[in-house]
C-alpha cells in the first residue's frame, strides 16, 4: 500500500483528539489505523497486511509528531521507553 505520510499524520492527529492513548501505545495506534484501513479477520493475515499500511511508517509518523510538539505522552511511558532503550544498548 502507498503511503501518503501527510494523510498518515492527519489521521493520527484526529485520533488523537479523541482518544490520547494512541500516543502511549503503538501497538493500539496500530490496530485502529488497520481498523480504517479495511483489516478483515475472515481474511488471511497476508491478505490483510497487503492492504493496509505498515506499522513502521505508522510508529515513525507517532514519533514524529511527539517530536514536534502535536501530542503528548505521559512520563511514565517515556521513562519506560528510556528503560528498554538503554536495556537494548546494554545487550549490544
Amino acid at each position: 500500500m502507498k503511503i501518503n505520510t501527510r494523510q498518515l499524520r492527519t489521521r493520527i492527529l484526529n485520533m488523537y483528539k479523541f482518544d490520547k492513548r494512541v500516543a502511549e501505545d503503538d501497538k493500539y495506534l496500530i490496530s485502529k489505523i488497520w481498523e480504517e484501513d479495511g483489516w478483515t479477520p475472515t481474511k488471511g493475515v497476508y491478505a490483510n497486511l497487503i492492504n493496509v499500511t505498515s506499522p513502521e511508517s505508522i510508529r515513525r509518523t507517532r514519533a514524529k509528531l511527539v517530536q514536534e510538539g502535536l501530542m503528548e505522552v505521559s512520563a511514565k511511558t517515556t521513562e519506560a521507553r528510556y528503560q528498554d532503550y538503554k536495556q537494548v544498548m546494554w545487550n549490544l
